[in-house]
């Protein structure tokens, strides 16, 4: 090719004009068929038009023609990598090396493939002389994206570590790093590497926003979300969505008084905006309310909220952000069934999910159920080790291969030991944080019969999941022990010996009761720490959390207390500090009304497991809460052999502790009213001499509450029996 000739083509090149390069490349080779260089510039310029298929014959002509042609390889090595062709890309980059040992664009080039073929060690050595060329460190965090677009997460990740090293005090390294663990949800090392990244860039919003992403996405709440939270506010301060998104990190925090001044303010600077009105009637600002009055006000907002979203006019932004804010949790732990509050909550979730999606998701047909071996999913946001698992993992996991497949979808990104053990179990195992769309499409190609839903109430995800049907039968269980209120589950599987006569009345859904406890529960690993010498007061413990402590129940306490003039209490209420002190100045008026000394009741605020099982193995007597009774935690003291007393309530969730000392034979510490309540308890606080009867009856028989297998039996016979309410058409 001519100096003339390879003018005029750079020229058409440079002035864009493709096409025109083009046809001067071909007028050239019609006299010069066989020079490689007006091959490799004909190729080069059908690259640039777009042509990769007549670009790559062009190329491989001209390296045919002159294998020592250093710009073909390399324009061959860039072509295959953008058609995703790696293996021809290790072929011409490793000849370009060859040819230009000692350029470091060649090096560069090669370290980029070898990374993509997890060559890593190959590629380090490629990339080890480069560290200190102007320009190489950027052109490397520019490879972590590139990779990630690929979908090669683990080339992605490799640069992005080795360029913390190159450089640790770069923010743009950290957040490389932090957003190629994001990619294969390692929310731990996304989590850390982002940290570190905001901490060298502060004021970097777009580092901060992943930061809150990558905690959200592993389910990381507490006081670092709310940190991040606070700075990503102080970046927008104008922001409605960086206000409301602090509030909720402060719900999920339990700083629940921080959260509502803070969606407080956002009422009143945004008054058209509708999460804060949702918030408002689902969140107490003290989770035990500070007053009866106060428990009755918010019962009557949360009437009124219902009615107001019953109507509301709804778009799609907003339906989105509030299905993602807060579930109905809070009404689960008021006095009644309160059914048609469930009911309503529900359809106006149902209601808030069309809205979200453009309806764009609705039930699925009704289908009839296989003969054979049954498909049965399970959603859960709970499947770690859980007082959820503790109670149903063994049902589960029991399920005989032979008749049921099962499909576990776990919205959660936790991950431990019990786990494991269902992703063993499972023919099926999807986990992590995934949209709702995701989650819906994965339940309906599973073509389930029976969808279980585990524990609904606890999480937004498998709120909104429920809100459809995905199956033919869907269940709901004692796991978190409400009705759910939607028309779409079917059944709720409860236990015997906790429901009343007539709780078929407290349930949406229809009542199927597995027999005695409903759950095979394994013993505990540890055994019964000692207790301690006793100090000559009786401890009274009430080790239930705060939203179980409802203000009318406080005077039985503070009889209890004035009666037992020796007795000391301590509330393990599992809350923050502030929620505590809450609590404790609620109690103020009510100690003083029965001159009890305020010395004689600790409320402590969140324990460690093992000062929790200290506080428990030291008490004397058990006192439950009404309404809402302990449920492992009771199964938890009974195995340390305290004595538990407790006044059943009205609905299955305030009959568990009775349920299983009646199982024990223990009836004498299932009280019959409130005041049976208060005088068996002073009695037993007067009484050392029959605590250590009792602690001695209970580790007799306590073994009974254990390793019930029927139960997996049982749940295996409905999944095997139950049939859809809806028949197909």
């Amino acid at each position: 090719m001519s100096d003339q000739q390879a003018a005029q083509i750079q020229a058409a090149l440079a002035r864009g004009d493709a096409g025109a390069a083009e046809v001067l490349c071909r007028r050239a080779l019609n006299g010069r068929p066989n020079d490689a260089n007006l091959h490799f510039q004909l190729g080069r310029v059908q690259r640039a038009r777009g042509d990769r298929v007549s670009a790559e014959t062009a190329l491989r002509r001209a390296v045919a023609l002159d294998a020592r042609l250093a710009g073909a390889w390399r324009e061959l090595a860039v072509l295959a990598l953008e058609t995703g062709r790696i293996d021809t890309a290790d072929e011409a980059s490793a000849q370009l090396r060859s040819l230009m040992p000692d350029a470091a664009n060649s090096a560069f080039l090669r370290g980029h493939v070898l990374g993509l073929l997890q060559r890593f060690d190959e590629a380090e050595r490629e990339f080890a002389a480069l560290r200190l060329v102007a320009g190489v460190p950027a052109a490397r965090l520019g490879l972590v994206s590139d990779a990630l677009a690929r979908g090669a997460h683990a080339a992605a990740r490799y640069h992005a570590e080795r360029m913390v090293e190159w450089q640790p005090e770069l923010p743009a390294a950290w957040d490389a790093l932090g957003q190629a663990a994001a990619a294969v949800q390692d929310w731990p090392a996304s989590t850390a590497a982002l940290r570190r990244a905001s901490e060298l860039a502060p004021g970097d919003l777009p580092i901060w926003q992943r930061r809150d992403a990558a905690l959200d996405a592993a389910r990381r709440g507490g006081d670092e979300l709310v940190g991040v939270r606070e700075r990503l506010l102080q970046l927008q301060p104008d922001s409605a969505i960086a206000l409301e998104q602090l509030g909720l990190a402060q719900i999920g925090a339990h700083q629940t008084a921080a959260a509502v001044r803070t969606f407080r303010q956002a009422a009143q600077r945004w008054p058209q905006r509708l999460l804060p009105r949702w918030i408002r009637f689902h969140t107490p600002s003290l989770p035990c309310f500070e007053s009866e009055a106060q428990r009755a006000q918010w019962l009557q907002d949360f009437d009124e909220g219902l009615a107001e979203f019953e109507t509301a006019a709804l778009d799609a932004e907003s339906a989105q952000r509030i299905l993602g804010s807060v579930p109905s949790f809070a009404l689960a732990y008021q006095d009644g069934a309160n059914l048609e509050r469930h009911r309503r909550h529900a359809r106006v979730v149902r209601r808030l999910l069309d809205a979200a999606t453009g309806n764009a998701f609705g039930d699925i047909a009704p289908r009839p159920l296989r003969s054979g071996r049954r498909r049965i999913g399970l959603v859960s946001s709970c499947l770690h080790q859980h007082s959820v698992t503790r109670a149903w993992g063994e049902a589960l996991l029991a399920l005989p291969t032979e008749a049921f497949e099962l499909y576990v979808f776990h919205t959660s990104a936790r991950d431990d030991a019990m786990v494991q053990r269902f992703r063993a179990r499972a023919e099926r195992y999807v986990g992590g944080a995934h949209s709702f769309a995701a989650w819906t499409q994965w339940l309906r190609e599973a073509e389930l019969d029976v969808l279980i839903f585990l524990d609904l109430g606890l999480d937004v995800v498998n709120q909104c999941l429920a809100a459809l049907r995905h199956a033919p039968v869907q269940v709901s269980t004692w796991a978190h022990p409400v009705t759910s209120g939607a028309a779409t589950i079917d059944w709720f599987v409860s236990a015997q010996a906790s429901e009343p006569a007539e709780a078929a009345t407290h349930y949406s859904e229809l009542l199927h009761r597995l027999p005695r406890l409903g759950g095979c529960f394994l013993e505990p690993s540890q055994p019964p720490l000692p207790r301690r010498s006793p100090d000559g007061n009786t401890r009274l413990v009430c080790a239930q959390n705060l939203y179980k402590l409802l203000p009318q129940h406080d005077a039985l306490f503070g009889q209890i207390l004035a009666r037992a003039p020796d007795a000391t209490l301590d509330f393990l209420t599992a809350a923050t500090p502030e929620q505590a002190a809450g609590f404790e100045q609620r109690l103020a008026p009510v100690l003083r009304e029965f001159a009890v000394d305020p010395l004689r009741v600790r409320v402590h605020s969140t324990l460690s497991v093992d000062a929790y099982r200290r506080c428990v193995a030291d008490a004397d007597l058990l006192l439950d809460t009404l309404g809402f009774s302990g449920g492992i935690t009771t199964l938890d003291a009974l195995w340390q052999e305290r004595a538990w007393l407790t006044l059943p309530g009205e609905c299955m969730r305030g009959r568990q502790s009775s349920a299983m000392l009646l199982q024990l034979g223990l009836d004498k510490l299932v009280a019959s009213s409130a005041a049976d309540y208060v005088e068996r308890a002073v009695a037993l606080a007067e009484s050392p001499e029959q605590l250590r009867a009792l602690a001695d009856e209970i580790a007799t028989h306590k073994h009974v509450l254990f390793g019930d297998r029927d139960i997996c039996t049982a749940f295996a016979d409905f999944l095997h029996n139950v049939r859809a309410t809806t028949p197909p058409s």
